[in-house]
């Protein structure tokens, strides 16, 4: 089971001025150490409302921000200045258990491939794993998939520079 980054019930605000955004902000979160800017990639919920896979934004003096889609305020029937509750979870925590089923698939049918996937060491198949989950378009993720295992069959990485 994932342990959250935070559940806490906590302030919808929103910034002044025209085309200002409604968001949440978050003092307890660290920021991500991956992502650009700043940025961490987390998935969870506000209210019942199920977020997919996006990303918490800086904001001033290390605390983080969630912005809150009209979208999803619509949904939960909260605006600016109501209180929800947010649970949030790292995204990509659970690829080291379970590796895409089609990506296994492809990899088997190509055994060079399939050797340098499981001759990477376990961080660097976790990075893989979670470089082609972290895509939300189908058709990105195919994408992704051919490349990587196209990179691995000849001897590259996953994002095809050469191997050290």
């Amino acid at each position: 089971m994932e342990t959250p980054l935070i559940d806490q019930e906590l302030l919808l605000e929103r910034f002044d001025g025209k085309g200002g955004w409604t968001f949440i902000r978050l003092p307890d979160v660290p920021k991500g150490q991956q992502g650009y800017f700043g940025m961490r990639k987390v998935h969870g919920f506000i209210d019942q409302y199920e977020l997919p896979p996006c990303n918490l934004m800086p904001f001033k003096k290390g605390v983080m921000m969630l912005p809150v889609k009209a979208a999803i305020r619509k949904q939960i029937k909260k605006e600016a200045g109501d209180r929800v509750r947010l649970i949030l979870y790292p995204a990509g925590q659970q690829t080291k258990e379970i590796i895409p089923g089609d990506f296994m698939e492809c990899l088997r049918d190509e055994p060079a491939a399939l050797r340098n996937f499981q001759a990477m060491p376990p961080a660097d198949q976790e990075k893989c794993l979670q470089w082609l989950m972290e895509v939300s378009v189908p058709d990105a993720r195919i994408q992704r998939m051919a490349d990587a295992i196209n990179h691995l069959a000849e001897g590259r990485s996953y994002l095809g520079t050469k191997i050290k």
